[in-house]
């Protein structure tokens, strides 16, 4: 606990101000003043296995899997499933493989193989979002993106932790819409802070990041899913 979690009294103030001060733990950062917060790297690495242990003990696990993008669901299911309709053979073949196994091994198959791959696939969309950051605004260097990046992420790794919750559909439907709102608000005011700039300007670059992301996202979900299925 305290070597991943610093619980000597960083713990407190850094989980409130990146709760409560969307950018401002960054920006102390980069002014700094450092020693009160657990470091970003430890943060992000502690919250992400809260995370993923957390989606081990989720009753049930839905992919769908098209030429729209990878849309992922956890419901309140014994099933653990996925469908595939890509039209790229050596995908839809392996998924329909997956599909005709009994029911005990597909559940250990996908969730053991989303699990283990998971936080790997993730960890390396940290840089590839420092790299947006970086084009957006050249005035900084890349090793700043990154500490935002890092920040944003643990962030967002703890509101995910509401999505885990096997809600009812329509509820399940409502929190993970509200979920995708907060995070982009609490980027929006992220940006706002510790890079300035005017709203309007933000609001742009902020459309930017997310069309970018939500396809890095998609892509990055769709090798995990097809590495899990690789038993």
């Amino acid at each position: 606990m305290e070597k991943y979690f610093g619980i000597e009294g960083r713990l407190p103030l850094t989980l409130k101000q990146l709760f409560l001060h969307p950018g401002a733990m960054t920006a102390d950062y980069l002014e700094g003043r450092r020693q009160r917060y657990i470091s970003p790297l430890r943060l992000y690495l502690s919250i992400s296995v809260l995370f993923f242990l957390g989606l081990m003990q989720v009753p049930g696990i839905s992919v769908r899997i098209d030429r729209a993008g990878v849309e992922i669901n956890t419901e309140a299911m014994a099933d653990s499933r996925v469908e595939a309709h890509t039209g790229l053979a050596f995908i839809d073949q392996r998924v329909t493989a997956f599909a005709q196994l009994p029911l005990a091994a597909r559940d250990h198959v996908l969730r053991g193989g989303m699990v283990r791959n998971a936080p790997r696939v993730m960890l390396l969309l940290i840089p590839v979002f420092a790299g947006m950051l970086m084009v957006l605004y050249q005035q900084r260097y890349y090793g700043e993106h990154l500490l935002t990046a890092l920040h944003f992420h643990s962030f967002a790794f703890l509101l995910l932790m509401l999505g885990l919750i096997p809600w009812p559909a329509p509820v399940h439907n409502g929190v993970n819409n509200a979920i995708n709102l907060v995070l982009a608000a609490y980027l929006f005011l992220m940006l706002r802070r510790i890079y300035g700039g005017g709203k309007f300007a933000t609001a742009l670059r902020l459309v930017v990041i997310i069309a970018v992301y939500v396809f890095a996202i998609a892509s990055a979900t769709l090798a995990n899913v097809v590495l899990a299925l690789g038993y």
